[in-house]
């Protein structure tokens, strides 16, 4: 995909563009380089004097619709990495938890000199069990609110289609000009009263 506004610019492929050299394109690799600088630095000025590309094209270019466009997938990738991450970390927490919860935790006995496990302490295992307990009530609540549709909600909406298809009838029944109905009689129509 050749990154430009134009019809014209879309069908050009422009190899990387000296910086010195004038009236030459960009090409997509340099365009796609300022728009992750941005991303990363937040300021067109800072992404000029980094890449040598002059302030006046970079404003232009974050004015058209390819850059918004760029912009907007490489945040829903970035988002993506990021969650997946999360994900990882989160599930080698509930590991260690789990873990924990039941061989107990990792004590240093000073008699033996030794590491051993102690039972988690009642308290701890009690609020670690009305924190998870909690997440998963916020997240299937989300859930639910986010993804089904009441059936009050599907009344009000038929009830707002009826209402409306009625006063379009009226509409159309006490309409001020008359309307001509001409009867259409087809050829098969006319020699089949002529026969009997």
């Amino acid at each position: 995909m050749a990154l430009s506004d134009s019809p014209i610019g879309r069908t050009l492929r422009p190899a990387r563009r000296a910086i010195a050299a004038r009236k030459r394109n960009w090409s997509d690799g340099q365009k796609l380089e300022a728009v992750q600088t941005f991303m990363v630095l937040g300021n067109l000025k800072l992404v000029s004097g980094t890449l040598k590309i002059p302030y006046d094209t970079l404003k232009v270019w974050k004015a058209s619709e390819w850059w918004k466009t760029l912009e907007g997938e490489l945040r829903v990738q970035d988002d993506l990495q990021l969650s997946t991450r999360l994900q990882r970390i989160v599930a080698k927490s509930y590991d260690v938890v789990e873990d924990r919860l039941e061989h107990g935790d990792f004590v240093y006995d000073q008699k033996t000199g030794v590491m051993r496990r102690k039972p988690v302490a009642m308290r701890d295992a009690h609020k670690v069990a009305l924190d998870l307990s909690d997440k998963r009530d916020l997240l299937i609540d989300r859930h639910m609110t986010g993804d089904t549709i009441t059936t009050d909600k599907i009344e009000k909406t038929l009830q707002d289609l009826a209402a409306n298809f009625e006063r379009i009838a009226n509409q159309i029944t006490t309409s001020k000009h008359p309307i001509d109905v001409t009867d259409v009689i087809f050829g098969d129509d006319e020699h089949a009263k002529e026969k009997p």
